[in-house]
């Protein structure tokens, strides 16, 4: 997440786009490597160190929405490997909420990532473990979902530089 894709840091590129669609408060939670803190530096968001990372993602799902304040009506749970997904298609998906329901991008034939939860959800998000998302959240409520078609490049993730789209 720390591999430059075209002159920007991934993770940087990704909460960016947060910021540019205009989230507020943006809250990124990362591991005690200083050098995801120095890519962050001067956007507009909370920087938090992931107490435990080895237990997974959901570590970082709880620490992130602890980090909300209580008037927060919903949470989108993105992450860094989306290269492709940007402000206006983020824009979109919460043009999409509706209290009580979770927004779900649809890339083509599958749904990926960003979702965005209504608080009611936060208790489930809160009750995950290991390295599992918010997927079963959303397995386990379909008839909450709303789903927004977004391009289907925008939902490739990337782990390897080799990954990465021209």
């Amino acid at each position: 997440m720390l591999e430059a894709w075209r002159g920007e840091p991934l993770v940087r590129r990704a909460a960016r786009h947060l910021v540019d669609a205009g989230l507020e408060p943006i809250v990124v939670v990362i591991s005690d490597d200083a050098r995801f803190a120095d890519a962050l530096a001067g956007l507009r968001l909370l920087v938090v160190k992931n107490p435990t990372p080895e237990l997974g993602i959901s570590t970082s799902i709880a620490t992130g929405l602890g980090l909300l304040p209580e008037t927060t009506e919903a949470a989108l749970i993105g992450v860094a490997d989306q290269p492709q997904l940007n402000a206006d298609a983020i824009v979109e998906l919460v043009r999409a909420f509706s209290p009580g329901r979770i927004v779900v991008p649809r890339y083509g034939d599958h749904r990926g990532n960003p979702p965005i939860f209504d608080r009611r959800f936060f208790p489930d998000l809160l009750r995950l473990q290991g390295d599992r998302g918010g997927q079963g959240v959303i397995a386990a409520n379909p008839q909450a979902v709303i789903e927004v078609n977004l391009k289907a490049a925008m939902g490739d993730d990337v782990d390897r530089p080799e990954e990465w789209p021209a």
